[in-house]
């Protein structure tokens, strides 16, 4: 089943082209690493996809009822709020008001954030990245896009992230510059290269002996 589809994309951003003309699909239960140089488009193209960005040119569609929730480069929260406020902020309902204060707190010890109490303020850059991860991940979802979810996590923390997200039944869509953690999760890689999205499947080892190839049959 289509999730997403990408149409004639073009998009111009302080006056350079990052995509011209660009179409591709994303399917139900897709794992998919979104790479390429900086400056290449990448958090544009995940923004576009939440609707937080506009095209020029071309169209990005999702499938009806879809629940999207998007992990940010660098998350902003209200310096006044505990952290614990801002991780719930969102993701209380009727059918979880009774677990999910306990279900943020597990998570946010199992990433290091022990004081439940903190203000938002008194936080680091990576506390706060990683407050927003748990934000994201405590309510169910269709798809997660997430924007370097690794940054600022050890590695028993990070080993804790792919478990999560090899055992999640929706779509991933991730920007990362860990080769390691796509290798163990993504099962395609959309290369942003010159305006253009190439797509490949498999991990990211598997993109690698392909654009080799590409590349070995072009000399």
């Amino acid at each position: 089943m289509n999730l997403i589809n990408i149409e004639n994309l073009t998009k111009v951003y302080t006056e350079r082209k990052l995509f011209d003309n660009t179409s591709f699909s994303l399917q139900d239960g897709e794992k998919v690493g979104v790479i390429g140089i900086n400056g290449t488009g990448k958090t544009t193209l995940l923004r576009m996809i939440m609707g937080e960005e506009e095209t020029d040119e071309g169209t990005v569609t999702t499938a009806n009822h879809v629940v999207m929730r998007y992990l940010p480069q660098h998350p902003e929260f209200e310096s006044e709020k505990s952290s614990l406020e801002c991780v719930l902020e969102g993701n209380v309902t009727e059918e979880n008001r009774w677990s999910v204060e306990s279900d943020a707190k597990a998570m946010m010890t199992r990433l290091g954030i022990k004081d439940f109490m903190q203000p938002a303020g008194q936080l680091s850059g990576g506390q706060r990245k990683r407050l927003a991860l748990i934000s994201v991940l405590l309510s169910p979802a269709d798809i997660l896009l997430l924007d370097e979810p690794t940054n600022h996590l050890d590695n028993d923390m990070a080993d804790w992230l792919e478990d999560y997200l090899n055992r999640y039944k929706g779509t991933v869509i991730m920007v990362t510059h860990d080769r390691y953690f796509l290798d163990k999760i993504v099962t395609k890689v959309i290369e942003l290269r010159q305006t253009r999205c190439t797509v490949y499947q498999g991990n990211y080892t598997d993109y690698s002996v392909k654009r080799q190839a590409l590349l070995d049959t072009m000399m």
